[in-house]
């Protein structure tokens, strides 16, 4: 019963997050983008798989932290030195992927009950404003999208987000910001907690 419950609790709270991921799925098959819509798609079904207990469980490998500032760094070059929408950016953005999901999706090693609490209720706040977060960008993006199919004229006057990022992009110095800002910000998602652990 105690099962039960725990499974219906985590199917009602991921609710929200498989709906946002399939939405994004559904303006990307709209919007002719197939590889994008299958990313997004693919993602609802695992997560909703997850929630319901048909997915793999595990805990997380120690991850050093030297080891993962080391292999951003790598990629950061990499990235920053690759053409963009080239056949070797796609690869190591690729790779990050096949890597960081994983690790991510896996439970950090349990501590104390006490740390537990704590890493929960932190966990819960950042999963609420990343998803504020990520219902604007969503709502922005489909502002624009639905904007810009009225007429010729309004695609240019509704860009997407990546299209008014693309100039910072196209430029060295700007890629370079946004990879490290990118990648740094993976490294601190897949070592949260580390102190609570440590401590």
């Amino acid at each position: 019963m105690a099962v039960t419950r725990t499974r219906s609790s985590t199917w009602l709270r991921s609710i929200p997050w498989i709906g946002i991921l399939a939405a994004i799925a559904i303006v990307q098959m709209i919007r002719e983008q197939p590889f994008d819509a299958v990313v997004f798609g693919v993602a609802a079904v695992a997560l909703a798989l997850d929630a319901t207990g048909r997915m793999p469980a595990g805990r997380r490998p120690s991850l050093p932290l030297t080891a993962l500032i080391l292999a951003a760094a790598v990629v950061a070059v990499v990235l920053v030195l690759a053409p963009r929408h080239g056949v070797v950016a796609a690869i190591a953005v690729g790779v990050v992927g096949l890597v960081a999901v994983p690790l991510a999706w896996l439970a950090p090693a349990r501590g104390a009950a006490a740390d537990d609490a704590r890493r929960r209720i932190r966990i819960r706040r950042a999963a609420i404003g990343w998803a504020c977060v990520v219902v604007v960008m969503c709502l922005v993006e489909l502002w624009s999208f639905l904007m810009g199919r009225m007429t010729t004229e309004a695609q240019g006057q509704h860009p997407a987000i990546s299209e008014l990022l693309d100039p910072a992009l196209d430029d060295p110095i700007g890629r370079a910001a946004f990879v490290a800002a990118w990648l740094a910000l993976g490294v601190l998602l897949l070592t949260r907690g580390r102190r609570s652990r440590d401590a």
